[in-house]
């Protein structure tokens, strides 16, 4: 039986930032922005599969309008609210029974440099990641049960600077690295048969394509480039998704106020609707699959540039984006957001205000995007704490619940008013589980901390914990797989190479 994911309390007890007229306001308002607005898409085969689903579509401008709403919702339809995301081993799959029944947690980040701690010298230095770093991220990542799946840490950039295929070369070390389901298969720019590469490296791991179908490794992610705009990688990516008959999580960065509305609630339509179109689309050419959509409504800070998921338009986009997809269509959804700051503690911080609400609207899928450009691995075990207490707080919500055996009122007339024999009482020695404790935190008393050199959590201890983490080994896959696997790296870096 699979081990993942933590019981979400059921949907009434969720927070929610709006009732159901201001859900159909918006709802309403996206299909007038598919309507009047449209989708521009830098791909002339997506555009004609845009053309067969009923929408208008100018080949000159590259502009798709007058996508018609009943098409959409009756496509929307199809996908499917239970689904299976396989890990390579089943004791981490991840089954999926409806929206808002169960959480899962990753950590994220798609950096393109490694962070690395010199010690000694007490400074940073950093350097291109490459697809070992992908590897070694995967692993640790594997070794703890706070994560329910994994997805990658570090870009494959390092191949992608020599001009070999960089989602190839990530997702043979994903696979190989983790036992449990391996995330994210992002957008190329090589070619768009770098994917029938990948296509053939997971069905090794599956045990052929037919398996591959049915047991999903990962799933096809995309972001529309500015507010609804499918470049021609992000394209490929849907093409061969359809090909494949991937899973998909499509995410819309109408990155306010630079590109997108300021006001959260237009920036929410101008993303709901650009995932509906992006759901609609994938069920009209392959209906069943699933497709979760990323309830992300992006903005930026305006005066830096940098991602602002630390502020309320992003915070309060997303929750709203997660009721809508909950309360009127009835899917799971996902998210990746934090922080885009640099220092571990402002991260730490940005990443647990902002999860905690994730954590209490029901979010299914949470991945905690951090690290920017540059990738600190102490980040992951900092990852793991946010996780546990998040995971904490849902398993253990039930407690508060106002039944006669929480309410305990026999037993604390038993006990007295003085209360001395609550602690060696059986009532509460046999729920000390409702105590569970941190991930890596100290705890110890201030006295004992300052004569243990007032060690820094984020800097000192989350260190101390990833040399523990390092030592992880996830179980190997069989040997003839891997050779085969790695023959078929071989090859797409052989053929694919941009010279």
């Amino acid at each position: 039986m699979a081990k993942t994911g933590v019981p979400l309390p059921s949907r009434n007890r969720l927070w929610r930032v709006l009732d159901k007229e201001e859900l159909e306001i918006i709802d309403t308002a996206a299909y007038k922005v598919l309507k009047d607005v449209g989708v521009f898409i830098d791909d002339n085969e997506l555009l004609k599969m845009a053309e067969e689903m009923g929408c208008s579509v100018n080949y000159e401008t590259k502009i798709v309008t007058d996508i018609p709403e009943h098409v959409v919702r009756e496509q929307v339809r199809k996908a499917p609210r239970s689904f299976l995301l396989a890990g390579r081993d089943p004791e981490w799959d991840v089954e999926v029974e409806g929206p808002a029944r169960r959480q899962y947690w990753a950590p994220e980040s798609g950096a393109t440099d490694v962070l690395v701690w010199d010690e000694k010298g007490k400074k940073y230095y950093r350097r291109r990641a490459s697809s070992k770093d992908t590897l070694y991220a995967a692993k640790i990542v594997d070794g703890i049960d706070d994560f329910d799946v994994n997805v990658y840490i570090y870009d494959a950039a390092e191949e992608g600077h020599q001009g070999l295929p960089s989602e190839l070369n990530k997702m043979n070390a994903m696979l190989q690295g983790t036992t449990k389901w391996a995330g994210h298969l992002c957008t190329t720019v090589s070619t768009i048969e770098e994917y029938d590469y990948v296509e053939k490296l997971a069905a090794e791991v599956a045990g052929g394509e037919e398996e591959l179908r049915k047991r999903p490794l990962f799933w096809t992610v995309y972001n529309y480039i500015g507010t609804l705009q499918l470049n021609r990688f992000n394209s490929w990516l849907f093409r061969a998704s359809v090909k494949y008959h991937w899973p998909i999580m499509p995410a819309v960065t109408a990155a306010a106020p630079l590109m997108g509305p300021a006001m959260a609630a237009g920036n929410a339509a101008i993303s709901h609707a650009g995932l509906l179109f992006m759901i609609a689309l994938k069920q009209f050419h392959d209906p069943g699959v699933a497709a979760v959509p990323n309830n992300i409504v992006f903005s930026l800070d305006p005066m830096t540039g940098r991602g602002g998921a630390h502020v309320p338009h992003f915070m309060l986009g997303t929750c709203a984006m997660n009721q809508l997809w909950h309360e009127l269509y009835g899917l799971p959804t996902a998210q990746y957001g934090g922080t885009f700051a640099a220092s571990l503690d402002q991260q730490a911080f940005n990443l647990a205000r902002y999860m905690a609400l994730q954590i209490i609207s029901g979010t299914d899928f949470i991945f905690e995007q951090c690290g920017g450009e540059a990738f600190d691995p102490a980040l992951i075990p900092i990852c793991a704490e946010i996780a546990r207490m998040g995971r904490t707080l849902m398993s253990t919500f039930h407690q508060i619940y106002p039944t006669p055996e929480n309410l305990a009122l026999d037993v604390t007339k038993e006990v007295g008013a003085k209360g001395e024999k609550w602690m060696t009482h059986k009532y509460n020695l046999d729920r000390l589980k409702m105590f569970p404790s941190g991930f890596c935190l100290d705890t110890d008393a201030f006295d004992t901390w300052l004569g243990k050199g007032a060690r820094s959590w984020v800097y000192d201890l989350c260190r101390e914990k990833l040399k523990e983490l390092e030592k992880h080994e996830p179980k190997p896959l069989p040997k003839d797989v891997v050779e085969r696997m790695n023959a078929i790296v071989k090859e797409g870096n052989e053929k694919l190479r941009v010279r």
